[in-house]
């Protein structure tokens, strides 16, 4: 059999095995990711049955981590970490430190040669399983999960440095050798900040406003892959390129578009990424190393569900908020994996201490997908999906996009002056209640420019968008303005953003919080006796003038 013949039939296998693994995980109501590692222990050569070959999935594996890792990158907002405030970030850091001393202390009882290395793999979650699990809970697109989301990112790039330095051979122990990795990496970043708030920037508003769907793939595509040879040739890695990529796309423009337009295929090879890591499952290592497995396992899992958990308390969060934040910060992945990987390669993890941690992550996942299985039979009630094609039935004459507070607001008012609503909302629960209410909902995501092409049509005379994220909603308005005559009305989350969101194709742009302050002083003139065209006056004076001024 020739090199090409088994290419195909170890990714056929592979597709197959993970298909079937992931609709099982999906009929037993836990995180599909979990069948594609069963389906990767299926078919690696540790298990009978057909045997895919491991170098097979090298290169499609370290494709899927770069798109994972881009995807990631998209997801980074230096608003949304200040957002978040210093001490969940700085519980945060503590708590990962603490992981970390208690995996180095628990492999030093157990005799492992690099406990420090070992405990330094079970420090971070997995974000591509935690966002998942926070969909499955419903809370993705509320506080919680924003929250939930900046912590990861915050434990994204701390494995970003990590990763630089157990990436260096064990042999360049010295500050110099640990140094060195971390000056190139503090380049790199600063060079690709330059190239990301000139040209990037400029590239990306241009390919988001006009550039056809069909061919948004391929722009986010080339960027991805461009800054992964990059940081490859800088003597960094492929992730390091890709995730910095990321970051500095989603502070160019449009990042929430961005992750829109790279998700599909991500998905692919991020399945083909989980399947390899299933083949590195050794069960005989692992039944050998069954008393190291199990008390790693067990301590740590207790530690990390009551640490987080905790921490979710301690914000203010009900039991059950809590325990989903739990549970969703629970499990070890990708960038867990990755380290441990590179660490073997330089010959900081020896055989057996990889073979244990890899026990130790597929107990971390399993008993996640399970925990969250249970709470949601036990805390969550389960609700029932609104199904919606891609198209209206009848185009309506205002669409809102994001069906909170302020859209539901919004179209309450609308709906009694008998305008026509549609809605796009992600969220399950405010998109059923946007179609209890009389609106006709798809459910799906209001960044995607996909979507927005199949809805937008001639009979489309308003858009509200009120996604509270600026960046997202100035390129929505990029794109419809480029696509429609449609007027758009859209969200800004600061007072400093309006000019942004304007300027990329929005007739108005308004901030909530501050339109509220101005409502209240515009009736407490009203009170005082004011003159109706003063407090117009006064009013216009103040929602125009820019934010030092105003403040």
């Amino acid at each position: 059999m020739n090199a090409t013949i088994s290419f195909l039939a170890d990714l056929t296998a592979a597709l197959v095995a993970a298909t079937a693994g992931g609709a099982l995980a999906r009929a037993l109501r836990i995180t599909p990711i979990m069948g594609y590692l069963v389906a990767g222990v299926a078919i690696g050569p540790f298990s009978p049955g057909y045997i895919a070959r491991g170098d097979t999935f090298s290169g499609l594996s370290e494709l899927g981590l770069i798109f994972l890792l881009f995807s990631l990158g998209l997801g980074f907002s230096v608003h949304d970490l200040r957002s978040a405030g210093w001490w969940p970030m700085a519980a945060n850091l503590g708590l990962m430190a603490f992981f970390a001393g208690v995996g180095w202390a628990l492999a030093r009882a157990l005799g492992f040669a690099h406990p420090a290395t070992l405990g330094l793999a079970f420090t971070l979650s997995s974000t591509a399983i935690g966002v998942a699990l926070l969909q499955e809970f419903g809370l993705h697109e509320r506080r919680i999960g924003h929250l939930a989301l900046a912590l990861l990112i915050v434990q994204d790039l701390v494995a970003v440095v990590l990763l630089v330095v157990t990436a260096a051979p064990a042999t360049s122990l010295s500050l110099a050798g640990v140094t060195l990795p971390l000056v190139k990496a503090a380049a790199f970043v600063a060079i690709a900040l330059i190239i990301g708030a000139t040209l990037l920037h400029r590239l990306v508003i241009t390919v988001l406003r006009r550039a056809p769907t069909d061919s948004l793939v391929g722009v986010f595509s080339a960027i991805a892959l461009v800054a992964a040879w990059l940081g490859h040739l800088a003597g960094l890695s492929f992730e390091f390129g890709a995730f910095v990529a990321g970051a500095v796309t989603s502070e160019a423009a449009g990042g929430r578009m961005a992750q829109t337009i790279v998700a599909p295929f991500r998905e692919l090879f991020v399945m083909i990424f989980f399947v390899s890591v299933g083949m590195l499952f050794d069960v005989k290592s692992v039944i050998e190393h069954w008393r190291a497995v199990l008390l790693l396992g067990a301590v740590l899992a207790a530690v990390r569900l009551a640490g987080w958990g905790a921490l979710g308390r301690a914000m203010g969060w009900r039991r059950g908020a809590a325990v989903a934040f739990g549970i969703a910060m629970l499990p070890l992945g990708e960038f867990n994996i990755v380290l441990a990987s590179a660490a073997q390669a330089a010959h900081r993890l020896d055989r057996a201490e990889t073979a244990s941690f890899i026990g130790v992550a597929f107990a971390s996942i399993l008993l996640a997908a399970v925990l969250a299985r249970l709470a949601k039979m036990t805390t969550f009630a389960a609700d029932a999906e609104v199904v919606a094609s891609g198209h209206f039935h009848e185009p309506p004459d205002v669409l809102i996009i994001g069906y909170g507070r302020v859209g539901r607001t919004t179209a309450a008012i609308l709906r009694q002056a008998g305008a026509s609503l549609g809605v796009i909302e992600i969220e399950r629960d405010l998109a059923r209640l946007a179609r209890e209410e009389g609106a006709e909902v798809i459910r799906g995501n209001g960044s995607d420019p996909r979507l927005l092409d199949q809805v937008l049509s001639s009979g489309t005379k308003l858009v509200v968008t009120t996604i509270p994220d600026s960046r997202a909603n100035a390129a929505i308005a990029r794109r419809i303005s480029a696509l429609s005559q449609a007027r758009i009305i859209a969200r800004a989350s600061r007072a400093r953003d309006v000019g942004e969101v304007q300027t990329a194709g929005a007739l108005l742009a308004l901030v909530p919080e501050a339109e509220g302050a101005l409502a209240f002083a515009e009736v407490a003139l009203g009170e005082l006796g004011v003159d109706r065209g003063v407090i117009d006056e006064l009013i216009a004076r103040a929602r125009s003038a820019p934010p030092r001024a105003r403040g």
